[in-house]
């Protein structure tokens, strides 16, 4: 009964957009008390809600793609919220280098990771949300090509 109902709720903000607690309650016959402790469950699990001004919604991979493309273009700070294996969520500003697909059928992007200060590897389906900042990056010197080229197996 609960993994339906909560299917249900992932549903719902995939045809609704943005939807408050309020509004999901009343679609899904529930209080908004139960609605809100799904949402945490959810996000717990890796499912990419985001909770916004208006409500909660879905960061679709589209949106997370066009973001990531867009920060390539314009050599703009990506800030992605990033899910690992283990199921951690953080937010990381990073400096992205290349997006490629491989490894299994997934997508990747490697960037600058300014929480770590190294290059890293993010899976795209483990970003649930990704936006373009403002603030533009250095072209990276020889010492950071080279640990992006390593990133990738070259």
């Amino acid at each position: 009964m609960v993994m339906k109902r909560r299917d249900a709720l992932v549903e719902e903000l995939r045809s609704g957009g943005c939807l408050s607690a309020r509004e999901l309650a009343s679609r899904l016959g529930v209080s908004k008390s139960t609605v809100v402790r799904d949402v945490a469950k959810l996000r717990e699990a890796g499912v990419p809600i985001r909770i916004e001004q208006g409500g909660y919604s879905i960061a679709g991979p589209q949106a997370v793609k066009r973001a990531i493309d867009e920060a390539l273009l314009r050599r703009r700070v990506l800030r992605v919220d990033y899910v690992n294996s283990k199921g951690v969520s953080t937010t990381r500003d990073v400096e992205p280098s290349i997006c490629l697909g491989g490894r299994g059928g997934h997508w990747y992007l490697v960037a600058w990771c300014r929480l770590r200060e190294d290059v890293r590897v993010f899976r795209l389906d483990r970003i649930t949300s990704a936006d373009v900042t403002d603030e533009r990056f250095p072209e990276p010197g020889r010492e950071r090509l080279g640990r992006i080229a390593e990133a990738v197996g070259g």
